[in-house]
C-alpha cells in the first residue's frame, strides 16, 4: 500500500555565518541576540545582502516531543497515523538506537546563527509498504552547534525515505552567538 507521511509542528530555518572576533564584538556590542539591532545593520555586520544569505542552511522540526506532528494517510486518504492523538508519541526508543542517525555541524566558536522559527507542514515523504507501523520511524537529526536539534528527514524501517518541502512559514527571527 502507498502512504504519504507529513512532518510538521514547530522548527525553523537555520543559517549558520561564521565570523571573525570584530563582527562577534560589534553583535555582542548591539545586543543581537535580545533582538536590539535591525536586520539591515546585522547584514551589514555580516557583509551580506540579507542575514539569510548563508552557504549552510538548515530546515527542520524542533527535535523536542510536544514539537513534532506526524500525519500518515494511507492511498484512499484515511488517517492511519496522526502522532497528536497518541499521549506522549515519540520516535520508538528501539529504533533509534539501531540508526545512528544524528550529525553535529558547525560547533565551535564564532558562529553566528539566524533562526527563523517556524510553524507548519515541512516535509512530506511518500512510503511503499505493506502496513504502516509507526514503531519503524525514526528520525534524521541535526545538531547545529550543539545548540540545536532539528530533524531534516525520516527513516523507514532504516531506509531514509526522500522528502519534498511541504508548506510551513516563518513567525519571528531569533539570533543566536556561538
Amino acid at each position: 500500500m502507498k502512504y504519504k507521511i507529513k512532518l510538521g509542528g514547530r522548527g525553523a530555518d537555520i543559517w549558520v555565518h561564521d565570523i571573525n572576533e570584530e563582527q562577534k564584538k560589534l553583535l555582542k556590542e548591539g545586543n543581537v541576540e535580545t533582538d536590539q539591532m535591525e536586520m539591515d545593520d546585522i547584514s551589514k555586520i555580516l557583509n551580506k545582502e540579507m542575514v539569510d544569505e548563508s552557504d549552510y542552511v538548515y530546515t527542520g522540526v524542533y527535535d523536542e516531543q510536544d514539537a513534532i506532528v506526524i500525519e500518515v494517510r494511507d492511498e484512499n486518504g484515511n488517517v492511519v497515523f496522526d502522532s497528536t492523538e497518541e499521549d506522549e508519541w515519540y520516535f520508538d526508543e528501539e529504533t533509534m538506537i539501531d540508526n545512528d542517525n544524528i550529525e553535529s555541524v558547525h560547533e565551535g566558536d564564532n558562529k553566528f546563527l539566524v533562526e527563523s522559527y517556524s510553524k507548519g507542514n515541512f516535509f512530506e515523504f511518500d512510503l511503499e509498504c505493506e502496513e504502516f507501523d509507526p514503531t519503524k520511524l525514526s528520525p534524521n537529526l541535526v545538531e547545529i552547534n550543539e545548540r540545536f536539534q532539528l530533524i531534516t528527514g525520516l527513516f523507514y524501517n532504516g531506509q531514509e525515505l526522500e522528502k519534498e518541502f511541504d508548506d510551513y512559514w516563518g513567525k519571528g527571527y531569533y539570533y543566536h552567538l556561538g
